[in-house]
């Protein structure tokens, strides 16, 4: 019987001699098993195969390898996170930032603070500070504290931790800083050479590269290092430039830009006497003989009286007008003869608005003595603390200009010369000095806009001991264009900068109390003009020989500017050279 699995009888056992041959096998048994899946994936490209020879060999990938190595690999990923998971230590830092700057004096209050996972970490973590390990650093909890035993020097600083782990040995985390004690180097003047009032100024200077430079709180444009400030007229008061650097250390300049002032040989003339004929006449003729240039008018005294024309509400509201004359005509009369004209203000001590103020329960604008009361030891004054005084005052100072005045000279700007102690000034949060300067800056704005000069008496002794009645010389200098200290040699006694009998001395007395004027306002670009005496004192004549010998005195060290002061407005016009 013939097997199925033949096609033919001459199979071996067949008694056939036809050779035998094995029949092909197709379909599902033809491995010999049922297999009913794909076959092998074979990767091929579309192009001929070409000669048998130069045929690419058909490439086949076994779906399950592919997917056994997925496996293996996520297997490895998933146990190296949990692993990983299991031993990370994380540390954060407080007290600086990485790679931060920091000032000596931050440097001197330093606190580093680490935070470990957990209290296990930081009790067995060991800190390293610029190489050198920490012995028994402070740990509470989870944190690590550490304070530098002594000032660090500048420089840089490392803060490292070394935390123990099982697997991948210590996880390690390093920290660096800076401490930078130097002040940037900003160079500039601290005064500019002046300019004309109404010209446009300029500021220009260097600062440490990658320093932040700012005036006035603006920030600067820096240029290679390099800055140029530009203004469309000079600034009335000080710039304050400040470089900052990475650390935060600073470095300021108080730079002032001055105006060139014109000069002033001046007469002192009170607003009655000019309305006197026969004095305003004498005033008249210095100026006709080129003796001065400048005539210098009361437009308040120090009694409170408003001697001209004023427009200012309040000074009529408390009766403080006395007309003596009217400021423009005398403007005009003076300018006319080719002089110019400044405005006298005794501006605090004003017994006329303190009364006032006091009557109106206005007793804040007053400055008081302990027992209760107005002051009055040497003089009633208003408090130069209360907004409403310095208003009442600018406002004269700026109607005087609008009718023609050059200069505004403020007198009396400062507190009373008694004892400190005894004196109260009702809302004084500051110094007297902040006061007074925070005042000259305000005034000394407004005129600058207007294009008037402003000056400023001071009291002899102020280079010297100014500042408990807010006379401070060298932040007035940077708050005004020119100073004019009292020099009446006749009030000084024996022995004052130098000078044997300074009653007796007018020129060396001069010299001397000028000479330490200018060591105070150095730098400061102010013009001094000083007050000289040139009236009688304890039986002492003041006159041509006197005023010479002070004016020569002066001019002895570069100053030509000064106003001559008579009570009586009688000068001495034979000891001043006519001008050229």
């Amino acid at each position: 019987m013939t097997s199925p699995l033949t096609d033919d009888a001459s199979a071996p056992g067949s008694g056939s001699r036809r050779p035998w041959r094995r029949r092909r096998r197709t379909g599902p048994f033809a491995s010999g098993r049922l297999d009913f899946g794909p076959g092998p994936l074979t990767m091929h490209e579309s192009r001929p195969d070409g000669p048998a020879m130069y045929r690419e060999k058909k490439r086949h990938i076994e779906v399950g390898t592919v997917f056994a190595a997925l496996v293996a690999l996520a297997t490895i990923g998933l146990v190296a996170m949990l692993v990983y998971r299991a031993t990370r230590v994380e540390v954060a830092v407080t007290g600086f930032e990485d790679g931060a700057s920091i000032t000596t004096v931050d440097a001197a209050d330093l606190e580093v603070k680490l935070e470990f996972s957990s209290e296990e970490e930081a009790a067995e973590a060991t800190l390293t500070v610029d190489g050198d390990v920490v012995d028994e650093p402070g740990v509470i909890g989870p944190f690590m504290v550490w304070r530098p035993p002594e000032q660090l020097e500048e420089g840089e600083h490392t803060v490292e931790v070394a935390v123990p782990r099982a697997v991948f040995g210590d996880s390690i985390h390093r920290w660096g800083f800076t401490v930078d004690g130097t002040p940037p180097v900003l160079d500039v003047p601290t005064a500019v050479d002046p300019v004309a009032i109404d010209a446009a100024a300029e500021v220009s200077g260097t600062v440490e590269e990658g320093a932040r430079l700012t005036v006035d709180g603006d920030e600067v444009d820096v240029d290679d290092g390099r800055f140029d400030l530009h203004f469309d007229r000079p600034p009335a008061g000080p710039l304050t430039l400040e470089a900052e650097d990475e650390a935060g250390n600073r470095t300021t300049v108080s730079v002032v830009v001055p105006v060139t002032y014109p000069g002033i040989r001046a007469v002192h003339v009170t607003a009655a006497a000019w309305s006197n004929e026969q004095l305003r006449a004498g005033v008249l003729q210095l100026v006709d003989d080129k003796r001065i240039d400048t005539v210098q008018l009361d437009l308040k005294d120090e009694s409170g009286i408003v001697g001209y024309d004023s427009d200012v509400a309040r000074a009529r509201e408390i009766g403080a007008v006395t007309p003596h004359y009217d400021l423009e005509d005398a403007v005009a009369t003076i300018e006319d003869r080719g002089a110019r004209v400044v405005g006298r203000i005794a501006a605090f001590r004003d017994p006329f608005l303190a009364r006032a103020a006091w009557a109106a329960g206005q007793g804040d604008q007053v400055v008081q003595s302990t027992s209760g009361g107005p002051y009055d030891a040497t003089g009633e004054f208003t408090n130069p603390a209360h907004a409403a005084v310095r208003r009442y005052n600018l406002d004269i100072a700026l109607d005087a200009v609008s009718k023609g005045v050059d200069d505004i000279l403020w007198d009396d700007v400062r507190l009373p010369t008694g004892e400190p102690d005894t004196v109260v000034v009702p809302g004084l949060t500051s110094s007297p000095s902040d006061v007074i300067t925070g005042f000259l800056a305000e005034t000394h704005a407004e005129l600058r806009r207007r294009g008037a000069y402003q000056g400023v008496t001071t009291v002899g002794m102020a280079a010297e001991t100014g500042d408990p009645i807010g006379q401070d010389v060298a932040r007035m200098a940077r708050n005004t264009d020119y100073l004019a200290p009292q020099i009446f040699p006749g009030y000084w006694a024996s022995g004052r900068y130098g000078v044997t009998d300074p009653p007796r001395q007018p020129g060396e007395f001069a010299r001397g109390i000028l000479a330490r004027y200018q060591e105070a306002t150095e730098g400061t670009g102010v013009v001094l003009a000083p007050w000289l005496q040139n009236f009688e004192l304890q039986g002492l004549a003041y006159g041509d020989a006197e005023v010479r010998a002070m004016v020569d005195a002066i001019g002895s060290l570069g100053v030509d500017s000064f106003l001559l002061w008579s009570p009586r407005i009688q000068y001495s016009g034979g000891g001043l050279d006519p001008l050229g």
